[in-house]
């Protein structure tokens, strides 16, 4: 069940990128709608449309696909103040070629396309905004690919751990096995060798 002003955080959010007047907040507490996800079970799946984009308020998520024989990779987990969706499903009606799933409970706020657009028409600098978040978004992802490319397994789970340092009481180790590209086999041997 989702209790209290849920839009709080995202307005706070919000507020720390541009200045939101009373006419914008009201808009956003409209627009966005709140949303529980139970453990376990999904915001979207990997072949259908993804109809929203997702803000966490509280939870987290692993946001993974599907290989041709059914192995699952882990893409990112996503934590509170983290956006969630598959942004070519969403904004040209594609089918996803992603999932998220629930870790744990999730309250998430939602927004469709229509609702995001007239967002961007009735308060013109929610669009530069979106374009900030978006530039840091790619920038996040340039540096992971790169780290994936370049870096060893082991600097990829140093800078997960820097990053998320409560993540392993979240989140299983053979998901973190999968987000980082290894084994679980392999994840235990480094552990043990960084720690001893």
């Amino acid at each position: 069940m989702i209790t209290g002003n849920v839009h709080e955080e995202l307005i706070r959010y919000f507020s720390t990128l541009v200045k939101l007047d009373d006419n914008a907040v009201s808009l956003v507490r409209k627009l966005y709608e709140p949303k529980m996800v139970p453990k376990k079970e999904y915001l979207f799946q990997q072949g259908q449309l993804c109809k929203m984009e997702a803000f966490v308020i509280d939870g987290s998520a692993k946001v993974f696909y599907l290989d041709d024989k059914g192995n699952e990779h882990i893409l990112y987990f996503a934590f509170n103040d983290w956006w969630i969706g598959d942004i070519a499903s969403f904004n040209f009606n594609e089918p996803a070629t992603m999932s998220a799933q629930a870790l744990e409970d999730l309250v998430v706020l939602t927004i469709n396309f229509e609702n995001k657009e007239e967002l961007f028409l009735k308060v013109p600098q929610m669009e530069r905004m979106f374009r900030v978040i978006t530039q840091r978004t790619l920038t996040v992802l340039q540096k992971r690919f790169f780290l994936a490319m370049s870096g060893s397994a082991k600097d990829r789970y140093l800078q997960l751990i820097h990053r998320h340092p409560k993540i392993e009481q979240l989140v299983p180790q053979y998901q973190i096995a999968s987000y980082l590209g290894i084994l679980p086999e392999s994840l235990s041997r480094m552990k043990k060798q960084l720690y001893a």
